[in-house]
């Protein structure tokens, strides 16, 4: 989720896509990238936020466009454990203006990629109704993905907040079947703010 202290121009337009889905070409392996080291048992909460600024909740949704200008929009929430692949929880709903592989439905998560953290953390002045504001964290999770009508594909999120390097993007990218849904739309704020967060999940609350 982008800083909100930055100007408005550079709210609006985000970074540029950055192109992480060719990642799902590499061998199914997940590497772990938090604060403490090579921390393997810190699970992972993913969301897809809805920002009416400056309170930051579960629920929004996203949107990527493809080369002709299509676009798919997603909304979910999900859980992962890096450095283990199966351990993923979570997914949402999706629809899609794309004529190749039309629809709409729901998707689930089926494993774990990658996921590396970045540097940053959420400005003070944000409201985190999701979990703990010093548990939020940057970065980008690569994940596999299925939807409810069998086609299965590939979802990246990324995330960007305070001191995180502008080299990252903020949003999502996505594939379905061989469109790939390469370019975030520009995060604004509300209900589709295009923008999203992670958070650290403590200790006992896994469940």
């Amino acid at each position: 989720m982008t800083d909100p202290k930055i100007t408005r121009r550079q709210i609006i337009k985000g970074a540029a896509a950055v192109g992480a889905l060719g990642a799902l070409g590499l061998p199914s392996a997940a590497f772990a990238d938090e604060e403490n080291g090579n921390n393997e048992g810190a699970r992972i909460r993913w969301d897809l936020v809805d920002l009416p600024f400056p309170d930051v909740f579960p629920g929004g949704d996203d949107t990527a466009s493809a080369a002709d200008a299509s676009t798919l929009t997603l909304t979910g929430s999900g859980t992962f454990t890096p450095g283990h692949p199966g351990q993923v929880t979570g997914g949402g709903a999706w629809h899609t203006t794309n004529g190749d592989v039309p629809g709409s439905g729901t998707y689930r998560v089926t494993e774990l990629v990658s996921w590396h953290r970045a540097p940053g953390s959420l400005p003070p002045f944000l409201r985190d109704h999701i979990g703990d504001p010093a548990d939020a964290r940057p970065g980008l999770a690569v994940l596999r993905i299925r939807y409810s009508d069998g086609l299965e594909g590939g979802l990246v999120v990324s995330c960007n907040l305070a001191g995180t390097p502008a080299s990252v993007d903020e949003g999502i990218n996505a594939t379905r079947g061989f469109v790939n849904f390469f370019r975030p739309a520009e995060p604004t704020f509300g209900k589709h703010a295009n923008r999203t967060v992670f958070h650290v999940v403590p200790k006992g609350a896994e469940d």
